[in-house]
């Protein structure tokens, strides 16, 4: 088991920290806040059993009293996988892209597509690698690859396999070796180095390179991929895919994405969940100083949240009472 390292303000939560319906007075990484943490995971048991009359829950309280670590908390909870985006009240206000974009787009990225699929691929530990070489087609003083062979090995067989240009640029791109294990898939001809394998001496002293154990089976074998998608990538990718000009001289700058493109995915990912290609994970959508959103957020928040793809949406702020903006005085 590798050691934990803490990268964020609340990567080291793992949970609210409850054993047999108690919470404990520091566990999974949090302290104190018992009431808080028990209601907490009552809230999780309702989400889980499928009882939660609503979508939303309400964090109140004075600045760094755990509102946040709480809704980490819950998501930890939810599962492993669970996808949590966090945003700020004051963030939906942009001079470039609408509040209700804003919040959509948060939605979509808080609710997550396991995606299954399966595929033929070439597996086995890199024994030998040649790399033929030739002329460069511009430039007659240098030489590019434009072929090579390779030798995988499992622990039943061992396969001599010609590649192409394609394949040995992303063998050398991704710095393979003798000695590595790695995926070549069939159709796509792309190359995926899965790490070390054990019992193969490394020319370092020192590697980063990850010990998996040597392949088993026959090196062409069909293989289950499992990955984890969030709706919002999904949108971007078919938006991107209706312009060739944003392919070539695409920006990263925020930017709204068509209803009719959304409309598309959810049509394509019911069918891949009705057909057991994929299934859905909603997630959690954090919104901290809630207080600064206005009486038009607050009704696009209330109306989504009666949508079947819908995340858990939890709200926080630090103001007892106060009046909602955009609201008559």
């Amino acid at each position: 088991m590798g050691e934990r390292t803490r990268v964020g303000a609340h990567s080291h939560i793992r949970g609210l920290g409850v054993r047999d319906g108690e919470p404990l007075p520091v566990a999974d990484g949090l302290v104190g806040q018992v009431e808080a943490r028990r209601a907490a995971w009552l809230v999780v048991q309702l989400i889980k059993a499928g009882k939660m009359a609503g979508r939303g829950v309400l964090l109140v309280g004075p600045p760094g009293t755990g509102k946040t670590a709480l809704a980490v908390a819950i998501a930890r909870e939810l599962g492993p996988e669970t996808p949590f985006m966090a945003l700020s009240g004051s963030e939906i206000y942009s001079a470039e892209v609408k509040k209700t974009e804003v919040l959509m787009q948060a939605m979509r990225k808080a609710i997550g597509v396991r995606i299954r699929e399966r595929r033929w691929i070439y597996e086995g530990v890199v024994e030998k690698l040649e790399v033929r070489y030739g002329r460069h087609p511009l430039n007659p003083y240098a030489e590019v690859p434009v072929g090579g062979t390779i030798t995988l090995k499992t622990d039943r067989e061992t396969r001599t396999l010609r590649v192409d240009s394609n394949i040995i640029y992303q063998l050398l791109q991704r710095g393979v070796s003798e000695g590595d294990v790695i995926w070549i898939d069939e159709e796509t001809g792309r190359v995926t180095r899965v790490g070390r394998a054990k019992g193969y001496a490394s020319e370092y002293d020192i590697s980063p390179k990850e010990l998996v154990e040597v392949p088993s089976g026959p090196i062409y074998k069909e293989k289950e991929f499992v990955y984890t998608l969030t709706l919002h990538d999904l949108d971007e990718m078919n938006a991107r895919s209706e312009s060739l000009l944003s392919i070539l001289f695409s920006s990263p700058a925020q930017r709204e994405i068509p209803p009719d493109v959304r409309a598309r995915v959810d049509k394509l990912v019911k069918e891949w969940v009705e057909s057991g290609r994929a299934e859905l994970l909603p997630g959690v959508l954090f919104i901290d100083d809630a207080h600064m959103l206005d009486i038009e957020a607050f009704s696009f928040l209330s109306r989504a949240m009666e949508s079947e793809l819908s995340p858990i949406i939890i709200l926080a702020t630090n103001r007892g009472f106060t009046r909602i903006r955009g609201t008559d005085a």
